[in-house]
């Protein structure tokens, strides 16, 4: 049995997974299995997937049922005593597995350690968003919605997330969900150091997406709020119906938030790949339509401010 089974699910993953796939490949840590659910892509993924010659790989083939239900049925095979995840699209740096490995062998009661990681375009990668280092920064931060970790740069013990019951299906946002409920189990912390590059693309994540992402962002909070007072859950639905309820100026404000983070993602792909000109002035209009947010990682994108 490996110290660490990886698990990436991928739909429609071409042109951006060969290099993901080689960057988990060439980890320094090599004591793994990589179990890979192709969740019914329609391009070149399983031809790619077919190719692939190492006796670690295990590629698992379903019908297209959402990232939830793939990682799932991924987490079914993956029997190391830990798991990393990994997305499709990014790329790893080869100390990553090895310095987790060895943070959570010296850190027993951490049950999920992810790193620091920077943005990566079609040219060049950019400067890291630093993430807060401890339980203490990470859990009530990621309470209230804000980002405390990096999905595809994290691994977690492999019992416990089987214990906290996987993924639950939450579309866009069920990583958050499961973050969320490790965090009530066990200790959540960060490597203070750049393991890991995500990719940003213009179509990655449109704008209507992005209001959908944050509303099951803030599902995932009010479940946990609710869980913490022991009051039953609600349903997506009956959320959705009191969000509605809210006073005018509030959605208005959620609304040019997510418009201003979805013209900010934007523009960061355009900045770190092939329009750097038309990059910044989408930047400047992201961050005048939401200034109170969105001028810090302005200023870090544009290389104002410190990691």
């Amino acid at each position: 049995m490996p110290k660490v089974s990886v698990l990436m699910t991928v739909y429609n993953g071409m042109p951006f997974l060969p290099p993901a796939v080689e960057s988990v490949l060439g980890q320094t840590f090599q004591d793994f299995d990589f179990v890979i659910v192709n969740d019914g892509s329609t391009d070149g993924t399983a031809n790619y997937l077919a190719s692939l010659d190492d006796p670690r790989i295990r590629v698992i083939t379903q019908e297209n049922g959402g990232t939830a239900a793939a990682a799932n049925h991924g987490l079914q095979h993956c029997h190391g005593e830990l798991l990393a995840r990994m997305d499709a699209d990014d790329i790893s740096l080869p100390q990553r597995f090895e310095k987790q490995v060895a943070f959570l062998d010296s850190h027993p009661q951490v049950g999920l350690v992810g790193t620091q990681m920077a943005p990566m375009g079609l040219n060049k990668v950019g400067k890291s968003l630093h993430l807060p280092l401890t339980h203490q920064e990470i859990y009530p931060s990621m309470r209230k919605g804000y980002h405390g970790l990096a999905h595809s740069a994290i691994m977690m013990r492999t019992d416990l997330l089987k214990q906290i019951g996987g993924y639950w299906s939450f579309r866009l946002i069920d990583d958050w969900d499961m973050m969320l409920r490790m965090g009530e189990v066990a200790e959540l912390a960060n490597i203070d150091e750049v393991l890991h590059h995500y990719r940003v693309h213009g179509g990655s994540l449109n704008g209507q997406a992005m209001r959908r992402m944050r509303a099951h962002i803030a599902f995932a909070c009010e479940l946990a709020d609710r869980r913490e007072a022991q009051a039953p859950a609600i349903s997506y639905d009956e959320f959705m119906e009191q969000q509605k309820k809210r006073p005018a100026y509030i959605r208005l404000k959620d609304a040019m938030l997510s418009y201003s983070l979805h013209h900010y993602r934007v523009a960061v792909a355009d900045i770190y790949g092939s329009h750097p000109v038309k990059g910044y002035l989408r930047m400047g209009w992201a961050a005048a339509c939401n200034p109170w947010w969105t001028v810090r990682r302005v200023a870090r994108t544009i290389g104002l401010a410190g990691h």
